[in-house]
Formats: structure tokens, C-alpha cells, sequence
């Protein structure tokens, strides 16, 4: 009998420390096209065709416009320009002929909005996660059957409403937008004097969580939360563990999430 119990405890113990530090139900969000042979943030080809590969669900493209207004994938142009040789450039936008002329790190494919719109149209179990641009009628343009399967993050409450209406999979509202703590506080009085379109979902850094608004909202009403950037469970404080329904990650692969 007391052998039994000892065995049961030890197995509790051992099973406690096995979990410890994972995030068990979070989905995985490959960030900026997924890393790739240890480069981050290339939004390229190769790193969305591996995160597929890897079992990602979501992938997550940043969304900025060349010189001749086409929509394509960079994080920004001072690091794009970097990337690709053309360093002394500094932030100035190439048109997309420059563009997708262009390797990065010499081996790397750039992606217009074109691109991605193909793979995910041939790709109907992955969802398409986008940063920097939150215009309905612009990510409609360019992406015009996959709004079911697209996750926004909006920037402005005015772009957030919008999405919302136009049924899109989930807009995410920007830790990064200007007017995020004036909606959220106008939000927790929803029901009687805010008349507009109740916000679900936030982005949130991870330093965020000892933030003075963080801490009060969360304590009145308990937001979904998307964690940026996460590389490792132990960079999510131990209290906050659960909070996070989605991760932006280089690093986390889906396989290791369970």
C-alpha cells in the first residue's frame, strides 16, 4: 500500500516536471515566413515551404508596399536592402522588378503578396497571419478567397472594425496601435456605453505582461492574447503561462508544443 502511494507520488512528480514551463494549448505561429537554416525574419520562399513542412498551421508574412505600390513580404526595407547586398540603400523601397530580382543572404527567394496568395490557396489546412498592413480592402485585393483563413493584426480600431465585419478567420488587435489602451478601457464597458465592435483578440510583447494596463485589464476581463516574439517557453513568466492562446515563434517547432 505505501509502496503504491510513493510510486504514484514519484510519478506525479516526475509527470509535474516533464510539463513544467510548456504552454500546452497555444497555437504555434511561424513568425515572418519561419526561420530557415538559422536565419529569421527572411520572409522568404524557402522558410514558408519549411514551415509547412514543419507542421506550422499559421505563418506569419510582414506586409510592405515596393516604390511602384505592390504588395510584398519584408520586415522593413533597411533590413531587406541588408539582406540582399544592397545594404548602402538604407530604407528606400525598390520597385518589384529590383525586388524579386533580388536573393537573400545569396540563396533566399523574395515573396510578393502574389507568391503567398498561391501557396496558401493550395495549401487549405495553413492560415495566413499578417503584420504591418490592416486595410480590409487592400489584404482583400491581394488575398481575395482566403479571408477565412486569415488572421489580421489591425492597427487602428477603425481597421479593426472593418475587418471584423468582412469576416475575417481573426483580427488581432495591435499591442503597437496608438489608440489600443483608450479602445481596450472603453471595451470593458461594453455592454452599456461602448457601441462598438467588442475586442477578443490582442498582440502582446512579452515584457507586456507587467505592464500596469496589462495587469488591470486582466484582471477585469481576460482578453486572447497572441505572444511575440517566443523562442523558448521559459522567456513566458511562469503566472503568465496560460495566457497565451497564440505564439509568434522562430524557434518553437510544432512538434516539441505538446
Amino acid at each position: 500500500m505505501i509502496r503504491n502511494i510513493v510510486l504514484l507520488l514519484l510519478t506525479s512528480l516526475l509527470f509535474s516536471c516533464m510539463t513544467q514551463g510548456k504552454v500546452e494549448h497555444a497555437q504555434l505561429i511561424a513568425h515572418a515566413g519561419g526561420s530557415i537554416d538559422g536565419n529569421i525574419y527572411t520572409n522568404s520562399m524557402e522558410a514558408m515551404h519549411k514551415a509547412a513542412r514543419d507542421g506550422y498551421e499559421f505563418i506569419e508574412f510582414d506586409l510592405m508596399f515596393t516604390s511602384d505600390s505592390v504588395l510584398v513580404a519584408a520586415h522593413s526595407w533597411s533590413e531587406f536592402n541588408t539582406m540582399t547586398g544592397y545594404g548602402h540603400k538604407g530604407d528606400s523601397a525598390p520597385d518589384l522588378k529590383d525586388f524579386i530580382s533580388r536573393r537573400i543572404y545569396n540563396r533566399y527567394t523574395p515573396l510578393s503578396a502574389a507568391d503567398i496568395n498561391e501557396f496558401f490557396s493550395e495549401r487549405p489546412d495553413l492560415y495566413l497571419v499578417t503584420d504591418k498592413v490592416s486595410d480590409s480592402e487592400i489584404l482583400s485585393s491581394y488575398f481575395p478567397e482566403l479571408k477565412e483563413r486569415m488572421v489580421v493584426e489591425a492597427f487602428s480600431y477603425k481597421d479593426y472594425c472593418r475587418l471584423v465585419e468582412d469576416g475575417y478567420f481573426r483580427v488581432m488587435y495591435s499591442c503597437m496601435a496608438s489608440d489600443l489602451d483608450d479602445t481596450l478601457m472603453k471595451n470593458l464597458l461594453f455592454d452599456k456605453l461602448f457601441p462598438g465592435k467588442r475586442v477578443e483578440w490582442i498582440t502582446l510583447h512579452t515584457s507586456g505582461f507587467e505592464s500596469r494596463m496589462f495587469i488591470f485589464l486582466n484582471t477585469v476581463r481576460k482578453f486572447n492574447i497572441a505572444l511575440f516574439t517566443v523562442d523558448d517557453y521559459k522567456e513566458i513568466p511562469e503566472k503568465y503561462k496560460n495566457r497565451a492562446s497564440m505564439i509568434y515563434t522562430n524557434g518553437i517547432m510544432p512538434n516539441k508544443e505538446k
